[in-house]
């Protein structure tokens, strides 16, 4: 079942949540100037954000199978 599907609102929209929280993260990294850090391909990258940089992505998120994770 996809988590969009589920019985509890909260589990609903925790995906939506995540993705806001992520990008908060990246702004409050680029005030600070510090590091975000982020896990690909099972390596952890430390991703630096410039405070002038005013091109920062949204992180926006797309729910996939996951079956065998």
């Amino acid at each position: 079942m996809s988590i969009e599907q589920a019985r509890s609102s909260s589990l609903r929209g925790s995906v939506a949540a995540m993705a806001r929280a992520a990008n908060q993260a990246r702004r409050t990294a680029a005030q600070t100037q510090t590091a975000v850090v982020v896990e690909r391909n099972g390596v952890l990258e430390h991703l630096y954000i410039s405070a002038t940089q005013t091109d920062i992505k949204p992180i926006t998120v797309s729910i996939e199978s996951q079956e065998g994770h």
